[in-house]
């Protein structure tokens, strides 16, 4: 064999191996590309499920936030009713006409412990008349009596404003029953 046969067969053989070295670079090459491939389709994934469940957490925090503000609207609402409520009863109890008032008063002087009885001017008279001597005053009231001791210390209170606080205080949720209803947070409006 000659130098240049020798020569053929060696670039040759260089040839094929460096053909298999190739076709082996591709296959590997090939093989990363389809692992990338894969890693990228799984971050993906992994994105869109992180995005989705964001997304659902911000829009269910909106709604929450949102349904806080319509609960908080409606109580608002509520209570600027029942003071407007508050307000037109003492208003009717202040306007109670003279007969009704004869009774009222009949009635918490007959409850009240009689050591001494305090009145508006406008039910002095009345007053005086079931009282006697013990009626000793006038006080700043829109109707009812107090009765006091000799110190002038008041010992009850059954002035209109007083019994009106009361039953407001002590049947708030009755109030707000009979006005709104009961709803998921506690009230039912039923009038709007």
């Amino acid at each position: 064999m000659g130098k240049s046969t020798v020569a053929d067969t060696v670039i040759e053989d260089a040839r094929k191996i460096a053909k298999e070295y190739s076709e082996q670079l591709e296959e590997k090459k090939k093989s990363k590309l389809h692992d990338v491939e894969n890693a990228v389709d799984k971050l993906k994934i992994k994105k869109q499920d992180y995005l989705k469940e964001k997304t659902s957490l911000l829009a269910r925090t909106e709604a929450s936030r949102t349904n806080l503000e319509i609960k908080r609207k409606r109580l608002r609402m509520e209570q600027e009713v029942l003071e407007e409520i508050f307000t037109i009863t003492k208003t009717k109890l202040e306007n109670i006409e003279a007969k009704k008032r004869e009774i009222i008063l009949k009635k918490l002087i007959s409850v009240a412990e009689l050591e001494y009885i305090f009145s508006n001017k406008n039910d002095e008279k009345y007053a005086r008349k079931l009282v006697g001597e013990k009626y000793k005053g006038n006080i700043n009231t829109i109707g009812g009596i107090s009765t006091g001791d000799p110190t002038g210390k008041i010992k009850e209170d059954f002035t209109f404003e007083a019994l009106l606080n009361y039953v407001f205080e002590n049947n708030l949720k009755e109030i707000r029953d009979i006005l709104f209803g009961e709803a998921e947070y506690g009230f039912k409006c039923s009038i709007l």
